[in-house]
């Protein structure tokens, strides 16, 4: 049973990394993207900006402004202005916007175009078919629930919750400990999205630097699959990805009181703290979508109701007399496999990460 169950994660990893290059058409992006390339120093650039047409725009309804240094994200511009050959050996011109809507695109290049016209033609879109090179880098949905699938095996979270269980059950009550396991599962669900949306919002706040987020964050994601990697080949001898072992204690001591309080406590608390087990496959999907400009808010519920998956189906097993100790063996057991998968993941986003900077 635990080869069949490695070779699945193994191949959920595999299947992560075909998708993530693959066009979707289940899209929760806005309705229109507008990029908007500048240069430090240009005088109509400077003339754009006090217009205060890129403000009305950014408040319209469906409508997402993002601005880019030209100097810091050369390939994202050359990325559209080879679509319009505006680039001359390879120089940028700038100011220069790109309105993306329903895979198609239309730009106003200079100062002038862009304040008279770029209202009228959110308005009045009527844009090319972007090519497929430039369409298909896109994270699918499929990548988003592969990801979340093995992102939620994870052991630091499982051992917390079957701890509380087994507490739990000793004071005789099953149903208690139903209702305490579907509230921590709930409370990690609410703090792992709310702060998914802060992540997202502060990468997508550093627009003038973003290619240097994006640069980190994908050497973040392959460094931590490379902790993994050795993690596995010589456990416990370097660094591991895992609750600090201090924090242990004093997680155990909030479990056991067993009250409504602790319980959301414990979820927030484990929450933040498993972090260095789950964060880099959370953080590198979220620099992915910011990279494909395809973040919602229906991709991030989807992908944190997955995660909290197997900790309703565990508390669930349990409620219906499966020993907790039972489980207990079963996480040690297989946590080699847990960690191959969550290492082939973050390894898979990192190299998808810096092949589209």
């Amino acid at each position: 049973m635990r080869k069949s169950i490695g070779i699945l994660m193994i191949l959920f990893s595999i299947l992560l990394f075909t998708n993530l290059s693959s066009a979707s058409d289940i899209s929760v992006a806005p309705d229109f993207t507008v990029h908007y390339f500048y240069a430090i120093g240009c005088s109509h650039c400077v003339n754009v900006a006090n217009s205060g047409v890129l403000d009305k725009v950014a408040n319209l309804s469906g409508v997402v402004l993002i601005k880019h240094d030209v100097a810091n994200e050369p390939g994202e511009f050359f990325k559209y202005a080879d679509i319009f050959r505006l680039a001359d050996d390879r120089k940028t011109r700038t100011p220069v916007v790109f309105v993306i809507h329903n895979n198609q695109i239309e730009v106003l290049p200079g100062d002038v175009p862009i304040i008279d016209n770029l209202e009228k033609t959110i308005a009045n879109f009527s844009g090319i078919n972007i090519p497929e090179q430039v369409a298909k880098h896109k994270i699918t949905l499929g990548a988003i629930i592969i990801a979340a699938l093995i992102d939620s095996i994870n052991p630091c979270a499982f051992g917390v919750l079957i701890f509380l269980l087994i507490c739990l059950l000793n004071m005789g009550s099953a149903k208690r400990a139903l209702r305490a396991g579907l509230l921590y599962s709930l409370v990690v669900f609410i703090t792992y999205f709310l702060a998914g949306l802060g992540l997202f919002r502060i990468i997508q706040s550093l627009t003038g630097i973003i290619f240097y987020v994006h640069l980190f964050v994908g050497l973040l994601a392959i460094g931590l699959a490379l902790i993994q990697f050795i993690d596995i080949l010589w456990p416990g001898k370097f660094i591991s990805l895992r609750i600090p072992i201090r924090a242990k204690p004093f997680i155990e001591r909030i479990a056991t009181t067993a009250t409504i309080p602790a319980v959301l406590a414990l979820g927030v608390i484990v929450s933040l703290f498993e972090l260095p087990c789950t964060g880099g496959v959370y953080i590198a999907i979220l620099a992915t979508m910011s990279i494909n400009k395809t973040f919602g808010l229906g991709y991030l519920l989807l992908y944190n109701l997955i995660f909290i998956l197997p900790l309703i189906v565990i508390t669930l097993s349990v409620y219906k007399g499966t020993k907790p100790e039972i489980l207990q063996k079963w996480t040690g057991d297989e946590k080699i496999w847990m960690k191959l998968a969550s290492g082939l993941v973050m390894l898979a986003l990192g190299g998808y990460i810096l092949l589209n900077l």
